[in-house]
């Protein structure tokens, strides 16, 4: 089996090197979240899904993980642009920016993970030079055809100096949902040093680990996020290279993420914002390092569990049609995990048309367009990508359409 793991090992924390690495969660050997394929009867690899957290730095990583390559590939699926969600957060993201940065023209913007320009194009609007980093094929050829430039790689030290050589280095590097997608982070912030120029500022955007555990967002542990972040661990990364946090939001993406500002620590014209110990101190009386608070985590997911199973029975045995809807990388952690297939729902339906006539890697669930609930009139419609639910119930209700909504995270809930 090729690309199945990093040559660092299972017991090594990938921050610090430290052996003090805890278990935390088995969700089992799973199929990719990304391998949608034309065939329900093939047969998936399936790697590992075993969440670790370093007792010393507080990184929350895979035990065993699937190298980069095998996952974001030629064909990979994702799309920020289909969701009028993400579209609406990147717009706000590039306004605020703008102000809070005093950015003007001449200013250089990059976007690390930059996927299909969703983002750079509402700078661009704006008249700013940017570049964007996109190591799917696929996906950065689209952002190409939209007059994005875009590297098509891997971002990395190396990397990061032939960026810098080719284009300078960067008044405002943007890294929204990516930093947790790099097995290296220690080489991946490198990079980030290499490229930041002396006043310049990076921005990073990554689900927050406190939520993780305290909303039950165990389906967010997938293939592709290597890493599970909190601000203690990142905070201690970023000091290897002399880069320090100096401002901490809390935002409502991913059911609860930060958006943390960085800067060179030798930059002394901007001060630390009192932001950072606040949410610092917030990480530390949550207790989300302690075993005590790991274990109950661990029973209520196998309570989540136990309760959606025997939920989608009953409506079954009562002849309800059930659909889910979003054909999402949490929606596959959270129906593997619950080993639940076409026997308890009839489809999923999704608006991204290169996932359309797939099917799901491990439940094997065909994917349909959006429009094909008006014909099957579903009782029930089930919520995989929660994070954005209610622009889901918004479409739906709009098609008119008589069917109630499940959700179960962070608890199972019936509308």
């Amino acid at each position: 089996m090729t690309n199945r793991i990093s040559e660092r090992g299972f017991s090594i924390c990938r921050a610090c090197d430290s052996e003090n690495l805890t278990s935390i969660l088995d969700l089992r050997d799973q199929p990719l979240p990304a391998e949608y394929g034309l065939d329900a009867k093939k047969i998936l690899d399936r790697f590992p899904l075993h969440l670790k957290i370093c007792r010393d730095c507080g990184l929350g990583q895979l035990g065993e993980y699937v190298l980069p390559d095998r996952i974001f590939h030629d064909n990979y699926p994702y799309l920020s642009s289909t969701s009028d969600y993400w579209v609406s957060h990147a717009q706000q993201f590039a306004r605020e920016m703008t102000d809070k940065l005093s950015l003007d023209s001449d200013s250089l913007v990059i976007e690390l993970g930059s996927n299909d320009g969703y983002l750079l194009q509402f700078f661009k609007k704006k008249g700013f030079e940017i570049l964007g980093i996109e190591p799917a094929v696929n996906i950065a050829n689209i952002a190409i055809k939209k007059k994005i430039p875009t590297v098509k790689s891997f971002f990395n030290y190396k990397s990061a100096k032939e960026i810098k050589k080719k284009y300078g280095v960067q008044n405002l590097i943007i890294c929204n949902n990516v930093y947790a997608h790099v097995p290296d982070i220690l080489d991946f912030t490198k990079g980030l040093k290499e490229l930041i120029s002396k006043n310049g500022i990076i921005t990073i955007e990554f689900p927050h680990f406190l939520n993780l555990v305290l909303k039950n967002q165990f389906d967010t542990i997938y293939h592709e996020h290597f890493s599970y972040l909190s601000l203690h661990s990142v905070s201690k990364i970023l000091k290897k290279f002399n880069l320090v946090i100096f401002k901490v939001e809390k935002l409502t993406t991913h059911g609860g993420s930060l958006r943390i500002y960085v800067k060179n620590k030798e930059y002394h014209k901007i001060k630390i914002d009192k932001s950072f110990r606040t949410m610092y101190r917030q990480e530390v009386r949550s207790y989300i390092f302690k075993n005590k608070k790991m274990l109950q985590f661990q029973k209520k997911l196998n309570l989540i569990k136990e309760n959606f199973i025997n939920l989608l029975i009953d409506l079954k045995l009562k002849k309800k049609k059930i659909v889910a809807y979003g054909a999402a990388a949490k929606g596959n952690t959270f129906l593997n995990y619950c080993n639940i297939g076409d026997s308890l729902i009839d489809f999923v339906v999704d608006k991204n048309p290169s996932k359309v006539g797939k099917f799901l890697p491990g439940s094997h669930l065909k994917i349909f367009p959006v429009d094909k609930l008006k014909k099957f009139k579903p009782n029930y419609i089930i919520i995989l990508p929660w994070n954005i639910k209610n622009e889901i119930i918004k479409q739906v209700k709009l098609s008119k359409l008589k069917t109630k909504f499940i959700t179960a995270i962070p608890n199972i809930s019936i509308k």
